[in-house]
């Protein structure tokens, strides 16, 4: 339960927001959902919409770090196309100062660095190496 209701869903942006939205819904045993978007250039795109089956629902929309706030406002932009009834945002981590989500875990200042354990390494030629920060 939450200020403003209970959830009947979790939708996870895609990539580190599934991480953390898919252990929240595990841990509130509510249906999981994603959405992906892609930057790219300046512009993002919808790679994969959230579904229909969220019509009329409560959703938490989750992403693991929220800084300007794009990515929640495009992703809430989709999720009202869908006809959800009601959302609120959760990060896990918050720059200050920049976007609030509704709930976040921890709130990071613009210059701290934030590694998250899913986002150390990449794919490069076959092979896992640790990103460069």
């Amino acid at each position: 339960m939450y200020a403003r209701g209970p959830v009947d869903a979790v939708v996870g942006i895609a990539r580190g927001g599934s991480i953390v939205g898919a252990t929240l819904s595990f841990m509130l045993n509510k249906e999981y959902f994603p959405i992906r978007l892609a930057k790219r250039g300046g512009v993002t795109r919808v790679i994969v919409p959230p579904t229909r089956d969220l019509a009329d629902r409560t959703v938490a929309l989750v992403d693991d770090l929220s800084r300007t706030g794009d990515t929640f406002r495009i992703a809430m932009h989709e999720l009202k196309r869908v006809g959800i009834k009601d959302a609120f945002t959760v990060a896990l981590v918050r720059r200050e100062p920049g976007f609030r989500p509704d709930l976040a875990a921890t709130t990071a200042s613009a210059v701290d660095k934030v590694a998250f354990p899913w986002g150390r390494e990449e794919l490069v030629n076959g092979r896992f190496e640790l990103r460069k920060l």
